[in-house]
């Protein structure tokens, strides 16, 4: 199971929340602690605990570019995600290097996938630890791969092309391999998206190479305030957890949702997924719902609450966990958290 990256308050959002540190060699340092109590449940059993990550991942954010000449610049950035709670990590979030200009950009490396951008951007909780998008959603799919080779296009016309494919495992078979095509469309008050995604992965429970795909299809219209969100995804194939669990399955889910930044410093969001599964075998027809609110304190610090639940049809033997940062079995359905975030 992909493991929960706590949130992606997207790239868009680290870079607009986060006031930096520029040293005289030009790198970058940015990044986040986010630490809350949380109290997480299932029908039998009620866990509480502190824990990181409700809002953001904490991480830790090295980046830079520099200035070639001709409207063209060079760029990196290597990020480490950690548990603030305990210390523990770092773990890789993204390392990739790459070159820019007014014909696009490329780069190379760990890296956010295309379907991360285009639907990641529709998640009203900016993928949060509680998202459903993310929990239930992409939930096996990935959103974001080693070895990867990545371009995209200048925006003309408030249109842009994302295009993505890695090399998997390099292990001489298409194992692991991921390839990627997207557009996106922002102009004004609207952002519209669609990305396919197609994954290539061996079967746990044998050798042969087996295939997946996602289509997403993102929308948001802002309409002062309060920008609704929405996000339709259908998957089809094989999907796989090395070396424990693996299944082929197809199905659709869509969310709805909005954003509401009330005042300067008041926020809320909300978000509804219903899930349908072809099969109800290995995971099963769901629905979920989830609302946070967060204030500001400053422009760098905040105070949040996020409450979200789970419903699954059938008791199928994988589950929508309402967290990826939890063990344990099996994954809690429920939970409420009360944290506070510092961007750096």
């Amino acid at each position: 199971m992909r493991k929960l990256e706590g949130a992606v308050a997207s790239a868009l959002v680290l870079a607009c929340a986060c006031t930096s540190a520029l040293a005289a060699d030009g790198v970058t340092i940015s990044g986040f602690v986010d630490i809350n109590l949380e109290r997480l449940s299932t029908p039998k059993q009620t866990v509480n605990r502190v824990s990181s990550g409700g809002l953001n991942a904490s991480r830790l954010v090295f980046s830079g570019s520099e200035d070639l000449g001709g409207g063209s610049k060079a760029f990196f950035t290597h990020e480490m995600q950690f548990s603030a709670d305990t210390g523990a990590g770092p773990t890789p979030r993204q390392s990739f290097v790459g070159l820019a200009g007014d014909w696009g950009a490329i780069s190379m490396g760990r890296q956010n996938t295309p379907s991360y951008w285009i639907a990641g951007y529709a998640d009203p909780s900016w993928s949060a630890d509680y998202s459903l998008v993310s929990n239930m959603q992409f939930f096996y799919a990935p959103y974001r791969e080693n070895n990867s080779l990545a371009y995209n296009t200048p925006r003309v016309a408030g249109f842009m092309g994302r295009f993505m494919v890695t090399a998997g495992q390099e292990d001489g078979s298409t194992n692991g391999r991921y390839v990627s095509t997207a557009v996106e469309y922002r102009q004004g008050a609207l952002f519209a998206g669609a990305v396919s995604d197609l994954k290539y992965n061996k079967n746990v429970f044998g050798s042969d190479i087996r295939t997946s795909r996602d289509n997403y299809f993102a929308l948001t219209y802002r309409l002062g305030s309060v920008e609704p969100t929405f996000i339709y995804h259908t998957y089809n194939g094989y999907y796989a957890y090395p070396p424990y669990v693996g299944f082929q399955t197809s199905g659709w889910d869509a969310q709805v949702g909005a954003r509401w930044q009330i005042t300067d410093r008041h926020r809320l969001f909300g978000s509804f997924v219903l899930k349908k599964d072809d099969n109800n075998v290995a995971i099963s027809d769901a629905k979920g719902a989830l609302i946070g609110y967060g204030y500001n304190l400053s422009k760098r610090t905040d105070l949040y609450a996020n409450w979200g639940r789970i419903w699954m049809k059938n008791n199928t033997t994988v589950a929508y966990p309402m967290t990826f940062n939890s063990s344990g079995s099996p994954a809690p359905n429920s939970g409420i958290q009360l944290g506070i975030r510092h961007a750096f």
